[in-house]
């Protein structure tokens, strides 16, 4: 989610328009030095507390009538604070992208979104099965929402010739399987099944590797649970990388064993850069695949199906290659940055009007 609001806010500045990001809780994360080498400005209003969920907060009304802009764009936990705040300081239009749910979420949680979209114009729901829960769950009319999916930078994101700088990292040689997942270590993201799931793919490919990319608050469970399963060498724990694009050109698989997902970025990255993909089927993970065309689909905590799946691409050279191709392909025509900014682009504007 972070990612997609920097790489948005960065593409419409270069369009000319004028942008800002407001952050309700810290304004100096791993993404804020991108936003300031392209000038744009950040800044900082704390607004704990419930009551500025339905009632304006008072600073951060004042920043946006400070700031005048023509459309205040919301991204999930922000949603209902953002919102009833614009509304208070009159800004035009307001949108939301609902990016996915908490795992474990309380169930009061869609009566906040409703209260949300009452200040609300328009909501982008980053994957169909998010829509269909807006609507039916928390009863949102169907004709104020629509798919609008997640982008990546596809010339970033591109197949080439691996810069062997992860098997290096990692002390393996440049013909050992490498599986890797690059995700933050949370229970939504389910890294123990796919370390469960790794205990398998190693007696079928003996010398293969997995990658753990990523950092948060499991790291120290999955570390243990990957001493205990007897992987502690084959399984490796890199911690977070800013820059992520050249290794996925190190990976022969990438591996995501989500419990639930919108649209994710990892998958499209993977998927760009030529890289076969292997991922359970919840959320939005079957549309970002086409239905399995384009990497192969689990059920959601069947860790033999994901162990075999992965290695049927270790073990099948030319699957692997029809899969990488077909990703590159399907990626590059329906999930660029570019389209992306578009569309968003043409929704501020038609709300505007």
């Amino acid at each position: 989610m972070e990612t997609i609001t920097c790489n948005l806010a960065v593409e419409l500045a270069r369009r000319d328009h004028v942008v800002g990001v407001t952050c309700l809780q810290s304004e100096d994360g791993p993404l804020a030095q991108k936003l300031r080498d392209a000038a744009i400005e950040t800044t900082l209003v704390s607004c704990p507390g419930v009551r500025s969920n339905f009632l304006p907060d008072p600073l951060l009304k004042s920043h946006f009538a400070r700031r005048s802009p023509d459309v205040v764009h919301t991204h999930n936990g922000v949603w209902n604070k953002a919102a009833v705040a614009a509304r208070a300081a009159k800004v035009p239009a307001v949108v939301n992208t609902l990016h996915g749910f908490a795992l474990g979420e309380p169930r009061y949680y869609d009566g906040l979104r409703w209260w949300a979209s009452r200040y609300t114009d328009h909501i982008a729901a980053v994957s169909e099965p998010l829509r269909h829960h807006l609507i039916a769950s928390t009863k949102v009319p169907p004709a104020k929402i629509r798919v609008l999916p997640n982008g990546i930078d596809t010339v970033r994101f591109a197949p080439g010739t691996a810069a062997g700088s992860l098997r290096r990292r990692l002390g393996i040689s440049g013909t050992a399987p490498l599986v890797g997942c690059i995700a933050r270590l949370d229970p939504v993201k389910n890294h123990s099944g796919l370390i469960t799931a790794f205990a398998r793919v190693s007696t079928l490919c003996p010398d293969a590797h997995l990658a753990i990319i990523g950092d948060g608050p499991l790291r120290r469970d999955l570390e243990n649970q990957a001493r205990v399963t007897g992987l502690g060498d084959i399984i490796h724990f890199i911690g977070e990388i800013a820059d992520t694009s050249a290794l996925y050109r190190d990976l022969d698989v990438f591996a995501l064993s989500s419990l639930c997902e919108g649209t994710s970025v990892s998958i499209l990255e993977a998927l760009a850069s030529g890289t076969p993909v292997v991922a359970t089927n919840v959320g939005g993970n079957c549309a970002l695949l086409d239905s399995g065309r384009c990497g192969l689909l689990v059920p959601s905590g069947d860790t033999h199906a994901l162990a075999e799946a992965i290695a049927s691409i270790l073990l099948n050279a030319a699957l692997g290659e029809r899969l990488a191709a077909d990703g590159r392909a399907w990626t590059t025509e329906n999930f660029s940055l570019e389209a992306m900014v578009g569309k968003y682009e043409r929704l501020y504007h038609d709300l505007v009007r």
